[in-house]
């Protein structure tokens, strides 16, 4: 089940309200970023386990399959095992995944929304 699929069924097919769980999301989503980055950047690992975690939570609604899940989960991973060797390259890959995964949501809802005139 793609990311869009999960999604609009977790809000029962209404393209509206999808749009409106999007937006939160991708308001929420670069303040978790920043957080993980600050976090990072400070060498604070529990920091950014709880990030992590948070962006990993918020991201569920999308699937569990998807990179962005997985990245913040490897990020969450890394935090709570106390040492950041491999932080920067995940943050690098979930920076890029988050990217792509807005891109693409918003193409298929603007799509949807044209396929409706």
């Amino acid at each position: 089940m793609t990311d869009l699929q999960h999604l609009l069924a977790t809000v029962e097919g209404d393209w509206q309200l999808l749009e409106e769980v999007m937006d939160l999301y991708f308001t929420d989503a670069p303040e978790q970023m920043q957080r993980i980055r600050h976090a990072i950047d400070c060498g604070d690992p529990m920091e950014v386990r709880e990030a992590a975690h948070s962006l990993k939570g918020a991201t569920g609604a999308f699937g569990k399959d998807n990179e962005v899940f997985q990245l913040s989960f490897a990020l969450e991973q890394i935090g709570q095992a106390g040492h950041l060797d491999r932080a920067e390259e995940r943050y690098q890959q979930l920076d890029d995944a988050l990217k792509v995964m807005e891109r693409s949501l918003r193409e298929a809802i603007a799509s949807q929304g044209e396929g409706k005139q």
